[in-house]
């Protein structure tokens, strides 16, 4: 009786207040499909009741004001994201495809669809800024295929980019920036650890290059990687992960070498380190890219591993210096990067937040005892020069948000931060690609779905009366 009651309450408030013919019937289907939907029930005050996922790992550490939920586990390997324009969230599920899933009230992800059934997809994702054409790549190819935002189907695939395929690193991040949405922006590691043929730029590795990817679909021809496109910056080694500031530059951060040794000395251990590079503006499109160093050039970590070095923190070394070719060649011949990080934490992701940080990915150590990396960083940046607040040899310059306890776990019984992706409402989403999960993160109070700035929709609402009513 009590939802007899509700209903025709409802209706007469909603025909009165919107000035319409009401249809009873379909209004009692849609309530009827949400009462199913959310047992009945919903909780006291229109709350829904939040289902709380959990897994076998420790529960995360964090750093204050910070919470955190599993928001969807299962999948295969979930690599790279991005949210639709209609605040849908698609993951590469490595070996999968590309899944669509809608956000729930609670922030769960619900509703899973392979949109895109193609196993070769392994990472790279973006999607347009208009939110009609979505982007992904395999090891080979970066492709496109016509987005309906409405319906979340895809429809006309085309390949723009290929000639990207190598044995070594496999992903080819990818990045349609606001500031410049006609560039697809590709990044395409190394195929060696120490890959010496990427000394000519000619190679198409260890390098990001830009395309005009509409002009490419116009002219229904795809083009090659190393034989088009912009310079965006090569002597690259593996730069998975690829950003634009709140200004319309670019960010990268790169995964540097393994096994190195200096004047016989096996250094690996904290050398050397991986960096956080800057590209400039992304308008920009005409001034070359520089040489950020790799392969002849490293990123020192601990300069204290060589008595020999004169080097700081921060600072580049000659992975094989001769006479003609010294550590003072790299610090003058090539790009530094801005921050230095520690030796083997694999960054693959980094996104700017609202309030114009960064966040990073570490995705953690192979090749290290004892294990590094395996948390989920913070950057600070100077709003007025719009860059990191510490220096460029500062071994402080980031603040781990999350993170394993346990490192001597890793990584069997450790989650592996992978991507990031941020909700229109602030909430950050960070794949774990050896778990199958898919994090859900907030800060405060002010930027999960049930803050007084985005109070959360009741479950009874009909999908056509807005909501909030004062928006």
């Amino acid at each position: 009786m009590k939802y007899h009651i509700f209903v025709l309450v409802w209706a007469s408030l909603f025909s009165l207040a919107l000035s319409r013919p009401l249809n009873i019937g379909d209004l009692l289907k849609e309530i009827l499909e949400n009462l199913k939907k959310h047992g009945g029930g919903g909780g006291s005050g229109g709350t829904p009741q939040c289902k709380n996922i959990t897994n076998s790992l420790p529960a995360p550490g964090l750093a204050d004001g910070y919470q955190s939920i599993i928001a969807a586990k299962g999948l295969k390997s979930p690599r790279g994201m991005t949210f639709d324009s209609k605040g849908r969230l698609l993951i590469v599920d490595r070996g999968v495809g590309i899944k669509q899933f809608t956000v729930d009230d609670c922030g769960l992800l619900t509703d899973s669809e392979t949109i895109v059934a193609d196993i070769s997809l392994n990472h790279g994702i973006d999607i347009s800024g208009d939110g009609k054409t979505l982007f992904a790549s395999n090891s080979d190819a970066a492709f496109a295929w016509t987005y309906n935002p409405n319906s979340g189907k895809v429809s006309k695939k085309v390949t723009l980019v290929t000639g990207m395929d190598s044995t070594d690193h496999v992903t080819r991040s990818l990045m349609v920036p606001s500031a410049n949405p006609n560039l697809l922006v590709i990044s395409v590691g190394s195929n060696a650890n120490i890959d010496n043929g990427t000394t000519e730029y000619s190679s198409g590795r260890s390098q990001i290059r830009g395309f005009m990817w509409k002009q490419i679909i116009a002219s229904k021809k795809s083009v090659v990687f190393k034989e088009s496109g912009v310079n965006l910056g090569w002597g690259l080694r593996n730069s998975v992960g690829i950003t634009e500031d709140p200004a319309g530059n670019m960010w990268s951060v790169e995964n540097s070498a393994d096994n190195v040794e200096r004047d016989d000395i096996d250094i690996h251990t904290n050398n050397p380190g991986e960096e956080l590079n800057f590209h400039g503006s992304l308008l920009d499109l005409t001034t070359p890219r520089p040489n950020y160093g790799y392969p002849r050039c490293l990123t020192a970590w601990d300069p204290s591993a060589v008595s020999t070095w004169t080097v700081k923190r921060g600072e580049q070394f000659a992975v094989n210096p001769t006479v003609n070719f010294t550590d003072e060649t790299c610090n003058t011949d090539y790009e530094p990067p801005r921050l230095a990080f520690p030796a083997h934490s694999a960054p693959l992701d980094i996104r700017f937040t609202a309030g114009a940080d960064a966040i990073v990915t570490f995705h953690g150590s192979w090749n290290r005892q004892p294990p590094t990396g395996y948390q989920l960083v913070s950057i600070p940046f100077d709003p007025m020069t719009g860059q990191p607040v510490a220096s460029s040899d500062s071994d402080a310059g980031f603040k781990p948000i999350m993170w394993n306890k346990d490192l001597t776990q890793c990584p069997g019984k450790c989650f592996r931060p992978t991507s990031i992706a941020i909700s229109p409402l602030g909430a950050l989403y960070m794949t774990s690609d050896s778990t199958g999960e898919v994090y859900r993160l907030t800060r405060g109070t002010s930027t999960g779905p049930t803050s007084p700035q985005n109070p959360t929709k009741p479950w009874w609402w009909p999908s056509w009366l807005p909501w909030p009513l004062n928006n």
